[in-house]
């Protein structure tokens, strides 16, 4: 399933956040966009996710007018934000049960035991959200995003606050997925991480999209490179 977004624009007030972003996601590809903080990356990734209207702009999911038609496009779309888009005071199983009927998954426990196991939850299914580690929320947060088998994952700053095992763990995933031909878009300001897992690489400063190079053109020091000097021009203008 192919994501397509055209002349994105997104103000608040008279600050624009996002300017005029043109970006498509294919299938079995890993789109890595590198900011600062402040860039505008999870307003744009809400955005794609149909979580925030655009002020301007074009969102087509294999076609759907996605901004018009949000309620049709959803049940593709996988997402990870810093919100967690999860009640923390319910277990994992109870949370994956009410997303899983409003989704109309069908055996539906079946499915919430499989993708607890999936991301190594299986000991804590019935433990309340709000006593897990900063590293079992995430895992909690992968299992939610692919409950419903969604052929387009948004992954807003995935490996942020992880130890090693837990980011070890989120790329492993993010493999698996890229393999199983879903589109796959991450935001993150780790380049190392974002070029390890990454097939297609961009620059988001100031809310304006740059695309760099694809996987293979070029290495992880010049790509560090390039994204400081975007940063210190930036400053210096």
């Amino acid at each position: 399933m192919r994501l397509n977004a055209s002349q994105i624009t997104k103000n608040f007030g008279h600050r624009t956040i996002v300017k005029n972003v043109n970006l498509t996601i294919n299938p079995g590809e890993v789109v890595a966009i590198f900011g600062p903080n402040g860039a505008g990356k999870t307003t744009f990734i809400k955005i794609l996710a149909t979580l925030l209207r655009p002020t301007s702009g074009k969102l087509e999911i294999e076609g759907t007018d996605a901004i018009a038609d949000y309620a049709q496009v959803r049940n593709a779309l996988g997402v990870i934000i810093h919100e967690h888009l999860a009640y923390p005071t319910l277990t994992p199983y109870e949370n994956l049960r009410f997303f899983g009927q409003m989704y109309g998954i069908n055996d539906l426990e079946s499915r919430c035991k499989t993708i607890l196991a999936e991301v190594g939850l299986s000991r804590f299914t019935h433990e309340p959200l709000h006593i897990f580690s900063r590293g079992m929320t995430q895992r909690f947060m992968i299992a939610r995003a692919l409950l419903h088998h969604p052929s387009i994952l948004l992954l807003d700053e995935p490996f942020s606050g992880l130890d090693a095992s837990a980011k070890q763990f989120v790329i492993d995933r993010i493999a698996q997925e890229q393999q199983n031909e879903k589109g796959i878009l991450i935001t993150t300001h780790n380049i190392e991480l974002g070029h390890l897992v990454g097939t297609r690489f961009l620059f988001m400063i100031n809310g304006e999209l740059e695309e760099i190079a694809r996987k293979g053109e070029i290495e992880v020091e010049t790509l560090i490179h390039m994204y400081e000097e975007r940063l210190i021009d930036t400053t210096s203008n």
